[in-house]
C-alpha cells in the first residue's frame, strides 16, 4: 500500500476527482477526511470507502470560508490524530466571455478555486509542520498553461492555484513539505459536462438538435491529440503519486494530463 499510514484530507470529495482520489487513496492505506459541500454525495463516498475495509470520515464544509476550513483540520486531527497531505481538490466552473461575466461570477469562482486553496492551506501547513513534513497537491487545470475564450474566470484561477503552489513549496520546503498542482484536460465528469454544455453554446459547437453528453465527449475528445478525457481515475493516480514517498524530490512543478494538447 502506497499511502498505508497517511491521513489525507481531499475537498471536493463527493464526486469527479475528488470522489475517485478519495476512494483510491483509502484503497492505498491512507486514512481519509473527505470534504465537500455535498452531504448526500459525502455519505455515498465514506459509505463506499467503509464497505471496502477503508477508513474516512465525512466533514461537509464550504472552503472558501475561513471558519470552515479551519474545522476540516481540526476535525481531521481530531479523528486521525494527524495530516500528512491535504489534496485542495474542490472547484466550481464558469465559462463566458469577458465582457458578458459578472463581478458575482468572478467572486464566486475565485472565491472557491483560489481563496478555498489559500484557507485550506494555510490552516493544514501547521499540522503538516507538526507531522515533520507531508504532502499539498492542488487541481488547477490546462486552462491554466493555455488561453482559450471563455476562461477568464476559471483559467485566471487556476493560473492563481499554479502560482501559489510555486510559492508554497519554496516558502514550505525547509519543513520538508512539498506542493505540486495536477493540470487536466476537460473531464468526463459532472463538471466537465457542465463545462461541455456551455461550450456548445459559447463556441457554436454543433451535436445535434438535443443536448447530449456522450457526444459532446466525442467532439471535446476528438480536439485531444491522444485522442481522449481525463478521467478521475487519472487525476486520483497522479495525486496519488504526489501524496506518496514516492514523489520526495517532486516540489513546486504540476502534472500536466492533457493527452499533448498544450504542445498541439
Amino acid at each position: 500500500m502506497r499511502l498505508k499510514g497517511k491521513v489525507a484530507v481531499i475537498t471536493g470529495a463527493a464526486s469527479g476527482y475528488g470522489r475517485g482520489s478519495a476512494e483510491m487513496f483509502a484503497a492505498e492505506g491512507a486514512k481519509v477526511a473527505a470534504v465537500d459541500i455535498n452531504a448526500k454525495g459525502l455519505e455515498e463516498v465514506v459509505r463506499t470507502i467503509r464497505e471496502k475495509g477503508g477508513e474516512a470520515i465525512a466533514v461537509v464544509a464550504d472552503v472558501s470560508k475561513a471558519d470552515d476550513a479551519k474545522r476540516i483540520m481540526t476535525e481531521t486531527a481530531k479523528a486521525f490524530g494527524r495530516i500528512n497531505v491535504l489534496f485542495n481538490n474542490a472547484g466550481v466552473e464558469h465559462m463566458d466571455r469577458v465582457v458578458d461575466v459578472t463581478e458575482e461570477d468572478w467572486d464566486r469562482v475565485m472565491a472557491v478555486n483560489l481563496k478555498g486553496v489559500f484557507l485550506c492551506s494555510k490552516f493544514a501547513i501547521p499540522y503538516l509542520i507538526e507531522a515533520g513534513g507531508g504532502s499539498l497537491i492542488h487541481t488547477s487545470s490546462l486552462s491554466a498553461l493555455k488561453g482559450r475564450m471563455g476562461n477568464a474566470c476559471y483559467g485566471a484561477s487556476k493560473a492563481g492555484v499554479l502560482a501559489f503552489s510555486q510559492i508554497l513549496a519554496v516558502e514550505l520546503a525547509p519543513h520538508k513539505i512539498r506542493s505540486n498542482c495536477i493540470c487536466p484536460v476537460v473531464a468526463t465528469t459532472p463538471m466537465g459536462e457542465r463545462f461541455l454544455k456551455r461550450a456548445q453554446k459559447l463556441y457554436g459547437i454543433d451535436v445535434g438538435p438535443e443536448w447530449n453528453f456522450e457526444t459532446a465527449r466525442q467532439f471535446a475528445a476528438a480536439t485531444v491529440p491522444l485522442g481522449l478525457l481525463s478521467e478521475p481515475s487519472d487525476v486520483a493516480y497522479a495525486a496519488v503519486y504526489l501524496a506518496s514517498d514516492e514523489s520526495r524530490l517532486v516540489s513546486g512543478t504540476y502534472l500536466l494530463l492533457d493527452g499533448a494538447s498544450r504542445a498541439g
